[in-house]
């Protein structure tokens, strides 16, 4: 009865799944001529861009939320600035939608795990508006230290007051830059030209990038007490937010000046406005802010005199606005027409996987998650995959196997209910950790790879359960073509074509008669040719007890381990 029922489900499910992926792409197929939203006041080149690519542009901007829902539904690509807030509603609403280009750096106001679950790529425009905000930031930095802010108002009420605004040079100074990206190396290097020592922290950068750059590599609590000037230009995360606080500034030198061009958030402000109060912070100056525009709570701390404040100028250059425009112009068509991944920031290995060389072992690892969690004995809570081979493009560096494990992940879940939601190579890990299974890519080689190897590459899925157990399946490609050459213990068979027909797994006593139900049950749902295979013996056609499987029944070719 068990064998009745996984014959019916695999005849049902699984032949449809082969129908719907079996020789498709990496991903859902993407339109050549999209349909793009324009949500955000942008620079007239990207709309020029993208109708010179052939797809069709919508500029909508000042939309309401009700407006954006009701809307959504028809694009597959939507370019934002800062204003439009991509919340979890929004994403859900866009049935279409392939892409969400950020026009510029942060992408706080999208909802990143709800796009990744829906299999939407989130890019940004990280170079756009370096210079742009590197540019303010070290204005901002000689306005605090120079208290010209002030002197300008004094200036313009018609004071004369020389004495009051004395500063400090920036020269033999302590610059900190607390996120060495582009924009903050930027910055660092303009410190470096007026001779200031400049101390950074970035938990990204390697070691050898800050000897390069020549910023001594400092942890938090090493460079608050050291810095006599304090740069933000980290994103806005849960391990950033508050950053700055009333811990953090009590470590900071008496007479520090701090500068915030990065995302509001960072800097808790009434924590900074008591410090500016009790005389510990010489200066601020910030660019962004917790709410945009400042609410009633925030106007103490911009009217403080030793605060100069900009309404988030970052990326207001004429040249910052055409270069963002631009960009995400190109990184979005290319995405949609799948010639490249520029900028995509919730999922790094989209680039490799329009490689051509890549897509039969992207192939194979979806076919091996698939068959892996089909024969796996229980609830699966880890998939892991193994990578070995000499091949036309290397299937062992760290995208690679990230590709190839999001690829098998989506093998496993196309068996599983995803509450209707398609798995794809975007959003399968996040899908499969919500359904409890965590995904790895190991560095070791599968346990068939060898010198002596029949095989020029091999991969290996191991499915996980409960209470131990562990299903291994390995496959290799031939040609372009994904074979299975070993499943557990049984590896002496000839490899397997998983895109021809289907494999079917079972144990019985070696004697007379044993197979004679499995075969009558094979005859009732018409399964015809069949290879067999065991542990001992080579695989074999026609090769097996009961009269070698009654010569293999007509039809389609099956395989018997």
């Amino acid at each position: 009865m068990m064998m009745r029922r996984a014959l019916q489900r695999g005849s049902s499910v699984g032949g449809h799944y082969l129908q719907q992926t079996q020789r498709a792409h990496l991903h859902a197929s993407r339109p050549t001529l999209a349909k793009i939203l324009c949500a955000d006041s942008i620079d007239p080149v990207c709309i020029q861009i993208f109708k010179e690519r052939g797809h069709e542009v919508d500029y909508k901007v000042g939309l309401s939320k009700e407006e954006l829902l009701n809307i959504i539904p028809q694009y597959h690509g939507l370019v934002v600035r800062s204003a439009t807030k991509v919340t979890g509603d929004v994403i859900a609403a866009a049935d279409k939608l392939v892409v969400i280009g950020r026009a510029g750096v942060g992408v706080d106001n999208i909802d990143l795990p709800a796009a990744t679950k829906k299999g939407v790529m989130v890019m940004n425009t990280p170079g756009g508006n370096t210079v742009s905000t590197a540019q303010l930031a070290f204005s901002l930095l000689a306005v605090s230290a120079r208290s010209l802010a002030r002197a300008d108002m004094s200036m313009k009420e018609g004071k004369w007051e020389r004495s009051k605004f004395m500063g400090t040079e920036l020269a033999g100074k302590t610059l900190a830059v607390v996120g060495c990206g582009r924009i903050g190396q930027q910055v660092a290097r303009w410190g470096q030209a007026f001779d200031m020592t400049v101390v950074g922290f970035d938990p990204v950068l390697p070691a050898a990038s800050f000897k390069e750059l020549g910023i001594k590599k400092c942890d938090l609590d090493k460079i608050w007490p050291q810095a006599d000037f304090i740069t933000l230009h980290t994103p806005l995360t849960p391990d950033t937010k508050n950053l700055v606080n009333a811990e953090s500034l009590a470590q900071m030198k008496k007479g520090v000046h701090i500068v915030n061009c990065a995302r509001g958030g960072i800097v808790n402000e009434m924590d900074l406005l008591a410090s500016l109060e009790a005389g510990h912070v010489g200066g601020a100056a910030l660019d962004v802010y917790e709410k945009e525009p400042p609410g009633e709570s925030t106007k103490k701390l911009l009217a403080h005199p030793n605060v100069s404040c900009t309404p988030h100028l970052g990326a207001s250059t004429e040249e910052a606005q055409v270069n963002v425009a631009k960009d995400i112009a190109i990184q979005m068509c290319d995405t949609l027409e799948s010639k490249d991944f520029v900028g995509v920031c919730n999922v790094g290995y989209m680039s490799i996987a329009q490689n051509q060389a890549i897509r039969p072992f992207a192939d194979l690892a979806q076919q091996l998650g698939r068959v892996a969690s089909q024969f796996a004995l229980g609830k699966i809570t880890k998939l892991t995959i193994s990578t070995w081979g000499q091949t036309d493009i290397s299937i062992t560096s760290a995208d690679a196997r990230a590709l190839l494990k999001a690829q098998a992940l989506v093998g496993l879940l196309s068996t599983k209910d995803t509450q209707g939601v398609l798995p794809g190579i975007v959003n399968a890990p996040f899908l499969a950790e919500e359904a409890g299974v965590v995904g790895e890519a190991l560095k070791e080689t599968p346990a068939l790879a060898s010198i002596a190897s029949p095989y020029r590459n091999l991969i290996t899925v191991e499915a996980h359960v409960e209470g131990g157990g562990v299903t291994s399946v390995t496959g290799s490609v031939f040609g372009n073509e994904p074979c299975l050459v070993s499943l557990d213990n049984y590896k002496n068979f000839p490899a397997l074509n998983l895109h021809d027909g289907s494999v079917l797994k079972f144990r019985n006593r070696d004697e007379p008669g044993a197979v004679s139900g499995v075969l009558e049950v094979l005859e009732e749902h018409k399964v015809g040719r069949f290879k067999r295979g065991d542990r001992k013996g080579k695989g074999r056609r026609n090769g097996g007890t009961e009269e070698a499987c009654r010569a293999c029944l007509p039809g389609k070719e099956q395989w018997c381990l």
